[in-house]
């Protein structure tokens, strides 16, 4: 077992049954009543901030917080370095709900309940949907603490784990290209290098094999997670935008006996949370509180804006981890 999960999970029979007695969507209106006498109100802007991006939220101002395990029906986060707060608030202009820490299918959620924190917001008439998530880095090009924007994402196991996500056959795209083009142009103007690549997504808890990593790399992923993927797939099927971007917390040369710290892992990504909450601050601001006319915009190759890096992808195998 990951040793973030087994640290908070093992032993805790409160948190065991309440995610047991989960109950389903009829549960949803008891939720958002209950919000509602906290000060949620209406929200335009989503945001699920992932391991070691808790942080984010001091960007956020006129802040309501309140527990998951205070809120009716609500899933609570297990992990380590996942805060497990719902915040509102605004970022500028916007109003915004905020999940300080995120619902892994690991913690032994199943999809529908990993998609309940987004029903909610959907509730409460959420349209766009910021995701972060730690990464490992599989490109070699990329290095500890690149952000990474998410153009696509790969997902080649565990679609039973997902259930009805996957569901959707549309072929809509998950990620708007207009959201990852404002990303683009708001990193120039504040000189941010800002990868733009492939994510894929594993089940986790344990961190990927070198065989795994292989495949992974093989099927062109530049970076994976344990997280994102399923909700940038719930954001789908509830008609959300959706725009995505990773910290790269470790780059595995291959090297004999390497190893990942989850602390460094940790550590990595708070020290770049300050520029992730810039660039989503000011995402926000360029998408507006009412939505810009938003036609799709030019797909960006490689890194989007600030100094120059070498960028596309190398496809040697590198071992790589993910964290969420």
């Amino acid at each position: 077992m990951d040793s973030l999960l087994h640290a908070t999970v093992e032993g805790d029979e409160a948190i065991v049954l309440k995610r047991r007695a989960m109950p389903r969507y009829e549960s949803l209106d008891e939720t958002g009543d209950f919000l509602d006498t906290q000060g949620f109100a209406p929200a335009r802007f989503g945001m699920i901030l992932g391991t070691g991006f808790g942080a984010c939220v001091r960007a956020v101002e006129k802040k309501t917080v309140v527990p998951y395990g205070s809120i009716p029906h609500f899933p609570v986060s297990t992990v380590e370095g996942h805060e497990g707060n719902l915040v509102f608030g605004a970022l500028g202009d916007a109003s915004v709900i905020v999940m300080q820490g995120r619902i892994h299918l690991y913690e032994g959620y199943d999809a529908r309940q990993i998609a309940y924190p987004l029903e909610v917001m959907r509730r409460f008439g959420v349209e766009v949907l910021l995701l972060t998530n730690a990464a490992g880095g599989l490109n070699p090009r990329y290095v500890p603490g690149d952000l990474m924007a998410v153009r696509q994402h790969i997902h080649p196991i565990g679609d039973k784990l997902m259930g009805d996500l996957t569901s959707d056959t549309t072929g809509e795209p998950c990620y708007d290209a207009s959201l990852r083009d404002s990303l683009h142009e708001f990193s120039i103007q504040k000189n941010l290098f800002v990868q733009q690549g492939i994510l894929a997504w594993m089940p986790g808890p344990s961190f990927e094999t070198r065989a795994e990593i292989a495949l992974l790399k093989s099927l062109g992923a530049d970076a994976v997670t344990m997280s994102t993927v399923p909700e940038a797939l719930t954001a789908r099927r509830l008609g959300m935008r959706t725009a995505a971007v990773s910290c790269i917390s470790n780059v595995w040369t291959g090297l004999a006996g390497e190893t990942v710290d989850p602390d460094d892992v940790v550590s990595t990504v708070e020290s770049a949370a300050d520029r992730c909450a810039d660039l989503l601050t000011g995402l926000v601001g360029a998408d507006g509180p009412n939505g810009p006319d938003h036609a799709d915009a030019p797909d960006h190759a490689g890194g989007l804006g600030g100094p120059d890096r070498a960028d596309g992808p190398d496809r040697s195998v590198t071992p790589g981890a993910s964290r969420s």
